[in-house]
């Protein structure tokens, strides 16, 4: 894509906003565009928002009933979650403007998730139920200073739903449909899941507790070099169970308490020798935790904390490897506006990881430790503060500092400052201009330090410096344009060195590595949402991420193009045409693979006032594309659901 083509994408996008009616708006855009919570920790309107933060509202994933978690995050400019369109227990990577998983941080309700036993330390979303979100909010950047270590190119803060204010309310969301690599032509009933949920309010006392399942077959996770070949099924069966209690004992002072339950197991091929094999992974994920929020004149005291305990199994016919990780966390913060000019946040944050891993030796079935839980024991206590001046001229100043403090890498200091300018420029025209800089501390992981097959103890810290700068155009209250450029500079990166055979060419084995020189990442992100109707929006993003090597940007495209055309019928039917492009990327070996174009359709309509049906058709022309190179990707493939409220 050359420059002719880049320029004609972005006189395309201010055409959509300049062209768009103004004479009526759709308040659920409306909505999306005006709150914000990510950058501040305050609800805060979003043109007084320093930063571009994209916000998935519970009727945007209304929309896209049949489309994973992993894919509808997908969509984002600047995100590329690689695995999401291939078999469904395929490993996902979540590479946020070029970052990897460890540079990620995600929030389930405002607390952090994490599995301490993962390669790189990350919660796994395929243990997730789309069902049960409610909203998706997604800040872009370095933002380590609130959420601390990884928070490196960005956070995502995943909502699920809760009780309604009624005494008793059931839903239930079933679906069923295909599950098609693009090689084969059969469109059997391969998936199918199932959800159920009941939650209200009884005067004081909140509850929800829900249930969903899902099983998908039909698909082998590698794709076979000859076409004529056939491999066999690497089925996907996933277990939910979460249990949520309130209890406000005043207006100024709520309890509440969780407990979530994920499991899934999916079978898996070979990475190296015969592609077809047969490996099955099971996972399996406890969290508790208790949230509580007191309310005071000027501010609030937040309480969020959480334990969590996950277990996992891979195995074969000839081994078998165990992992098992226990993680605490516990973040207490204080909200405090002093006037309406400035706002602070002074937390401080504890978090406790550790993990052991046990795997069988060549022709034994005893499990021999290879590391304990005592021995990689982290600990971190992190205080922070954040502050935010608003002026009385459309300047807003959000500045944060944080003090980590690692058990094994000791105390390192971290900062953000991103000022922002927001003002009318003409009656109906709102602009906003901003500029972040910020700095992040990541410790290597514990298996990056400590697994026997690829770690290396000797590993230091990775550190990175971010800035961007950007605007973002408000016409109307309806029709939106952002802008973002950012730059990332990371000093001792982690990251994994392969090693092959002299003589045969052949990988042999690899191991974790701090590389030697700062590694440069920048790019571009646009991004439009445009009312052209009443009842016809469009939403669109395109992005551009440049690495210094090409060997360094692994399965992220240099440009990705993400569209949605979304019609509204009579208040009761939604139609919507989505539109991905995403250009060839490098892989290992230095070689590349081809860019593809996919069209995913959605349709949901509301019979009655408790019934609503939906149908999904991804990949409408089919495309023989690669996502990772060996493994099967998503042909067309179809669902068809039904939602019950009453």
């Amino acid at each position: 894509m050359n420059k002719r083509v880049l320029s004609l994408l972005g006189m395309a996008f201010l055409a959509c906003t300049v062209n768009a009616q103004e004479k009526q708006q759709d308040s659920a855009t409306v909505e999306q565009l005006e709150t914000v919570v990510l950058d501040t920790k305050f609800k805060l309107n979003r043109e007084k928002s320093g930063k571009v933060i994209y916000k998935i509202s519970e009727e945007d994933l209304a929309k896209v009933k049949g489309q994973s978690l992993a894919q509808t995050i997908n969509t984002i400019s600047g995100i590329e979650v690689t695995g999401a369109k291939s078999n469904a227990g395929t490993v996902l990577g979540y590479r946020v403007r070029g970052g990897n998983n460890f540079q990620v941080v995600i929030l389930i309700d405002g607390v952090q998730v994490n599995d301490p036993s993962n390669i790189n330390g990350e919660f796994d979303l395929r243990s997730l139920d789309a069902n049960t979100v409610k909203s998706i909010e997604i800040i872009k950047g370095g933002v380590s200073t609130l959420y601390g270590t990884g928070a490196t190119t960005g956070v995502i803060n995943i909502t699920t739903k809760k009780a309604l204010d009624k005494k008793a309310n059931t839903n239930v969301i079933m679906s069923a449909g295909s599950n098609r690599s693009v090689i084969t032509n059969k469109y059997k009933l391969n998936t199918a899941t199932l959800g159920a949920n009941v939650n209200g309010t009884l005067n004081k006392f909140t509850y929800f507790l829900g249930a969903s399942t899902e099983n998908t077959k039909g698909m082998s996770a590698a794709r076979p070099s000859n076409n004529t070949l056939v491999f066999e099924d690497d089925p996907f069966e996933r277990e939910n169970a979460n249990i949520r209690l309130g209890y406000h004992f005043s207006d100024t002072f709520n309890l509440g308490t969780y407990m979530n339950y994920n499991h899934f197991k999916n079978q898996y091929d070979n990475s190296f020798g015969t592609p077809d094999g047969f490996n099955e992974a099971n996972s399996e994920n406890i969290q508790y935790g208790i949230t509580s929020t007191y309310q005071y004149n000027k501010g609030s005291i937040v309480l969020n904390s959480s334990i969590a305990k996950t277990d996992r199994i891979n195995k074969n016919d000839s081994s078998k490897r165990t992992y098992a990780s226990n993680s605490i966390v516990i973040d207490l913060y204080n909200k405090y506006k002093f006037n309406k000019n400035f706002w602070a946040v002074i937390g401080i944050n504890f978090q406790e990881q550790k993990a052991t891993q046990a795997s069988t030796t060549f022709g034994s079935t005893t499990l021999v430790s290879d590391y304990e839980k005592d021995n990689t024991k982290i600990n971190l206590v992190d205080p922070y503060a954040n502050f935010t001046y608003f002026s009385n001229f459309g300047l807003t100043v959000n500045a944060g500092v944080r003090m980590t403090n690692h058990t094994n890498f000791g105390s390192h200091f971290v900062y953000s400052i991103n000022p922002s300018y927001n003002f009318t420029a003409t009656e109906k025209l709102k602009a906003k201009v901003f500029a972040t800089g910020s700095t992040a501390f990541i410790a290597p992981t514990i298996y990056q330090q400590y697994s026997p097959d690829y770690g290396f103890k000797d590993l230091d810290a990775q550190e990175s410096l971010n800035g961007e700068a950007g605007f973002e155009l408000n016409y109307n209250k309806k029709h939106r344009f952002s802008t973002v450029v950012f730059h990332r500079e990371d000093q001792n990166k982690i990251d994994f060195l392969n090693i092959y055979d002299s003589v045969s060419g052949w990988w042999i084995g690899g191991v974790y590595y701090n590389v030697d020189d700062n590694v440069k990442t920048q790019g571009v992100e646009l991004e439009t949402n445009v009312t052209v109707h009443k009842s016809l929006t469009l939403n669109a993003n395109y992005t551009f991420t440049q690495f210094e090597e090409d060997a360094l940007s692994l399965n992220v495209p240099k440009h990705k193009v993400n569209a949605m055309l979304a019609y509204n019928y009579n208040q009761k039917t939604n139609l919507s045409f989505a539109y991905q492009f995403v250009d060839h990327r490098f892989i290992y070996g230095g070689d590349t693979v081809d860019a593809y174009n996919l069209v995913n359709f959605f349709a949901n309509h509301q019979l009655t006032n408790n019934l609503e049906i939906f149908g999904t058709l991804l990949n409408i022309f089919d495309e023989d594309y690669t996502e990772i190179q060996g493994a099967s990707t998503l042909g067309r493939n179809y669902r068809l659901g039904l939602k019950l409220n009453f």
